[in-house]
């Protein structure tokens, strides 16, 4: 969600918020509005929130708002900011969002000394998801998924980031504070206050950390959760201020991004997008539509060769499209990719029942034989894959392997199975037409293999 607004108005209304009784993110949006008001940058201030309690902030505060996904709010502020460099860019997260799947981010914005301004909001649980243990959770906190309280030997330390950041060069300011007693929180305005001024005095990154109470979680009432936020928090999480420093020269110094110009963009796509020429006659007619899987292991070139059957049809002047998938390794992991061929606009890339299967492994044939359509084809490679099982569609078997190897060609035996698709497919092919239309290196190779 992305609310840009072209006048701020500060929050005055008297409306109930979301959040629970006691709990210390309404008190951050109140002295961030303060401080923006205060230093005259509502106007231009963007509020990046996190997936959370914290992520309804345009609810209360008129202000330029993006949504961000869970934990990367960091990242987005640091795009915000360098194509907006005039922003004051505001960026608050939970210690779920931050500490834990978003940290990475945190860290690397804070290394690099984006000139931000980041809350962390540490409550010590995954409060909006019902109290789970978080990063941050304290030893021997009971919790929804620490029932016996968080045990170090078995969940480790709670995560103290302030502590983590300070061992980076970027940040400019660090500091915790805390929504506990009467003079915490007086401390905590300021200090908030001060993290957003040092972003429009440019003095480069700032993070504070808020210890919050969340009385919902921790099963207590509003005032018992700021005296424990006081008494017990503040000896896992010391308060004070860790940095302050200047970080300007660093802002000075960094790149501006480069103005968006479409005639730089629009040459290189220009470049890459090869123009495929339709032949005449045409290399393929389909005698109806079809859709095919190639499936088989991460560099046997399955993904190449549901592409070259997309372009083959693109020649033909047929519509196509190609979709992969593929695991986590390119190399070794198993890859498949589909491709639809059709005289008309195709309404959607996905297939369900493939007309072609074309398995390159065993596993891909044991995989996908059977969800080909019963009056499809099935090619595999026999050489290292063989039919198991009782298959309603027709099974071809290619030794496209051997038939590679035989050629010189050990590495294509994907384009030996291109060859078997045109012959035992449904469609009428002209070979010279065919072999014109790939890429160079692809076209030489099939006429090796004829």
């Amino acid at each position: 969600m992305t609310v840009f607004l072209d006048q701020y108005r500060k929050a005055q209304t008297p409306e109930q918020t979301h959040f629970c009784p006691g709990c210390g993110h309404g008190n951050l949006l109140r002295y961030v509005d303060e401080a923006l008001c205060a230093l005259g940058c509502e106007a231009r201030a963007i509020w990046v929130s996190p997936v959370g309690c914290g992520g309804l902030t345009d609810a209360y505060l008129s202000v330029s708002h993006i949504l961000s996904a869970h934990g990367r709010a960091s990242a987005v502020g640091t795009a915000v900011k360098r194509l907006h460099p005039d922003a004051v860019v505001i960026v608050s997260q939970g210690d779920g969002d931050l500490a834990s799947i978003g940290f990475l981010e945190a860290l690397h914005a804070a290394n690099r000394g984006e000139c931000l301004t980041v809350f962390f909001v540490n409550n010590a649980n995954f409060a909006m998801t019902g109290g789970q243990m978080a990063p941050t959770t304290l030893l021997g906190q009971v919790s929804a998924t620490t029932p016996g309280g968080r045990q170090f030997s078995e969940h480790g330390a709670p995560l103290k980031v302030c502590e983590l950041f300070n061992q980076l060069e970027g940040p400019a300011f660090i500091a915790r504070v805390a929504i506990g007693s009467e003079r915490q929180i007086a401390e905590a305005r300021r200090v908030i206050h001060r993290a957003v001024r040092n972003q429009v005095e440019s003095r480069g990154y700032s993070f504070v950390e808020i210890l919050s109470p969340c009385p919902s979680n921790w099963h207590c009432t509003p005032a018992e959760a700021r005296d424990r936020v006081a008494e017990v928090m503040t000896q896992t999480y010391p308060l004070g201020i860790f940095r302050d420093a200047d970080r300007s020269d660093m802002i000075s110094a960094r790149q501006r991004v480069t103005p968006y110009d479409p005639a730089r963009v629009r040459a290189p796509f220009e470049a890459l997008a090869r123009p495929v020429t339709v032949q005449d006659p045409a290399p393929v007619r389909l005698n109806r539509p079809m859709s095919v899987c190639c499936a088989g292991f991460g560099g046997q070139g399955v993904l190449t060769l549901g592409r070259l059957i997309a372009r083959i049809g693109l020649a033909s002047g047929l519509n196509a499209t190609w979709i992969p998938s593929y695991g986590p390794e390119m190399r070794g992991g198993s890859a498949n990719c589909f491709v639809r061929l059709q005289e008309s606009p195709v309404s959607t890339p996905i297939v369900d029942c493939p007309d072609v299967v074309i398995a390159m492994n065993q596993p891909a044939l044991d995989r996908f034989a059977s969800r080909a359509a019963a009056d499809g084809v099935i090619l595999y490679d026999s050489d290292v894959a063989a039919v198991t099982g009782d298959i309603s569609a027709r099974c071809v078997g290619i030794p496209a392997t051997s038939c590679a190897a035989a050629a010189g060609l050990a590495q294509a035996a994907n384009l030996v199975m291109l060859r078997a698709f045109l012959e035992h497919a449904d469609i009428t092919i002209d070979w010279d037409a065919v072999i014109g239309c790939l890429p160079e290196r692809f076209g030489a190779e099939m006429s090796r293999l004829a």
